[in-house]
């Protein structure tokens, strides 16, 4: 496909845009390995999303900027931290440098009070906190999400799909499981944060196979496109109002999940706003199967 940057006609195919990604990711990563992990949790400032952006937020989104101000495909930038860089493209790139930063930036002294030649003695993938927090982007043109990667940064794992040709992991294909039935399936959640999320999630906390609460979005709707679990569900209905993922936390794993098979969608049912509000929150719902998903939406509607 060609499109016109500048004035000038480039070969954008959609697997150029999935390489470009997928090497952002990798330098992503190896600058998050780079860093003085003792300081990584500090505060630097604020974010376009209205919430205090973390030192390893910044040295993450640093890399991907860095990463896309050196390519050969030109492109507008959609980031948790920096907002939308708009430098007249009709690509847009739309990043969650790292996310959960809470799982990133646990304290471990043990590590902390060493110095950063130590940490693979005691973590072998180079990283503390809880590992388990990802770098996300997609790439977006016409309204349409044509490429998108996933890393998981302590492992270095990466999920990918490019539009119509499938999902990846590690470059092999990946499916989501034919789960159709909660009692059979193991559903990841976002915290319930009251009274209204606990009664919400009450069918799924005693329902499901399995439940697991891990604070990344991005790799839990990933973890469902290969077959690792089978559902994801925010209970918390917008109350309080910080309850719900913002854009740049589901447009990878988004594409990737309906590549392989799966849906996801708002709790209603409702598709998934895809735009440049960083501060819009919109609580996801995503499941393996059609049937699974519409099982989850009565789930935490309870007459």
């Amino acid at each position: 496909m060609i499109y016109r940057i500048a004035g000038v006609n480039v070969n954008t195919s959609h697997e150029r845009i999935l390489q470009l990604l997928i090497d952002c990711s990798e330098r992503v990563r190896q600058s998050v390995i780079d860093a003085n992990h003792a300081t990584m949790g500090e505060s630097v400032g604020m974010g376009a999303d209205g919430e205090s952006t973390s030192r390893i937020d910044q040295i993450a989104e640093q890399a991907a900027l860095d990463c896309f101000d050196t390519a050969d495909i030109s492109g507008n930038v959609l980031s948790e931290e920096v907002g939308f860089v708009d430098r007249g493209s009709p690509i847009t790139f739309i990043l969650d440098p790292i996310d959960s930063t809470s799982n990133a930036t646990v304290a471990i002294p043990a590590v902390h009070d060493k110095t950063p030649p130590s940490i693979p003695d005691l973590h072998t993938s180079q990283m503390v906190g809880f590992p388990y927090f990802a770098f996300s982007v997609a790439a977006m043109i016409d309204h349409q999400l044509v490429a998108a990667c996933v890393r998981n940064l302590p492992t270095g794992d990466v999920f990918t799909a490019v539009v119509n040709q499938g999902a990846a992991f590690n470059s092999a294909p990946i499916s989501t499981a034919s789960i159709e039935r909660l009692s059979d399936a193991w559903v990841a959640l976002i915290r319930p944060s009251g009274e209204e999320g606990l009664r919400r999630v009450s069918t799924i906390l005693t329902g499901a196979k399995r439940v697991r609460i891990t604070g990344c979005s991005a790799l839990d709707i990933a973890l469902i496109a290969s077959g690792g679990i089978h559902g994801l569900v925010n209970p918390n209905a917008h109350r309080p109002p910080n309850s719900g993922e913002k854009v740049v936390d589901y447009a990878g794993a988004q594409l990737i999940l309906h590549e392989a098979g799966g849906r996801i969608t708002d709790t209603e049912g409702n598709p998934l706003p895809i735009d440049h509000d960083v501060a819009r929150l919109t609580p996801v719902l995503a499941a393996a199967t059609p049937a699974l998903h519409d099982e989850l939406v009565r789930s935490i509607h309870p007459s």
